[in-house]
């Protein structure tokens, strides 16, 4: 259960349509005790469609709690600022993911992009749980770079392979992307030797 709606209005509107159905049915058994064949039709009628209102006020009374037809971890709807506000037929109030649609999203510096590659796997680090990381496979990466706080990246969409009760939209973290190995002298140059090669234009 996400949430259950406040029942008050239509519980009234209910009692309401109760009294006025009980009301027309008497006038019907009136009707038919005295003969009075059409007042019976007129009043069986009106109970008719106070039934059918009624019909109606109990589907939505059955529907005021809000249920989630899958499993999964809430990605958006945050009600705290409409407690109280009426909602309307077809309003999004949350929005649902399975654990395994669980997406996030990277930033990678253009000069570390080139190592990256679809299918490499990775451990990424929230800012409120960095001591349990959550393992995750690149699944695509973005082939246009992006100025983001007044540095060039890559974006780059991974796939996490699990789901924690901390993990929703807008945390960020950390990411580790396992690249292979190479000589730490390569790791500790490559730097410094493309700022040269870009300087003399090699």
């Amino acid at each position: 259960v996400l949430a259950t709606l406040d029942t008050q209005e239509l519980e009234a509107k209910l009692a309401e349509l109760r009294a006025q159905w009980a009301t027309h049915r008497k006038e019907a058994d009136i009707a038919r005790q005295e003969r009075k064949e059409s007042q019976v039709q007129i009043a069986d009628a009106r109970a008719q469609q106070v039934r059918s209102q009624m019909d109606s006020v109990m589907l939505q009374l059955s529907q005021a709690q809000l249920v989630s037809p899958q499993a999964g971890i809430v990605i958006a709807g945050d009600l705290k600022s409409k407690l109280g506000a009426p909602v309307s037929r077809g309003d999004v109030l949350f929005e649902v993911a399975p654990p395994e649609s669980l997406r996030a999203e990277l930033h990678v510096p253009d000069r570390r992009i080139g190592d990256v590659r679809v299918g490499d796997q990775g451990e990424l680090a929230t800012a409120s749980h960095p001591d349990q990381p959550i393992h995750f496979v690149v699944e695509q990466i973005f082939p246009v770079a992006e100025v983001i706080d007044d540095h060039n990246v890559f974006r780059v969409k991974v796939r996490l392979d699990a789901s924690e009760p901390w993990v929703f939209p807008g945390v960020e973290g950390v990411a580790k992307v396992d690249v292979g190995r190479q000589p730490y002298g390569v790791l500790w140059t490559r730097d410094a030797w493309n700022w040269v090669r870009m300087q003399l234009w090699i």
